[in-house]
């Protein structure tokens, strides 16, 4: 998988690894401080979406990281084909 860090990653791929990682958990954390202000104001709906946006930023921070988690890697698995099925010359029109 190429979001996996290789072994012998260079100094400069793991800190810009590092980077995004650090970037993406700012933005939980913006995400999840908007949720909780939807929720002071009484926008419970809303709430439960920006909610759901946080998750979402969660799954691609650990993506990130190169760390094995079934809540990513499992789903990455599970439709792999079907991806690389649609990007593939022989199913274009």
């Amino acid at each position: 998988m190429l979001s996996h860090p290789a072994p012998d990653e260079a100094p400069e791929a793991a800190a810009l690894r590092g980077n995004i990682f650090t970037d993406l958990d700012r933005l939980a954390f913006a995400v999840e401080m908007e949720a909780a202000e939807l929720l002071r104001q009484g926008r419970e709906d809303e709430a439960v979406r920006t909610q759901a946006l946080r998750l979402g930023v969660r799954l691609a921070q650990r993506l990130v990281s190169g760390v094995w988690a079934d809540e990513v890697n499992l789903r990455l698995e599970r439709w792999l084909p079907e991806y690389e099925a649609r990007l593939s010359p022989e199913s274009a029109p």
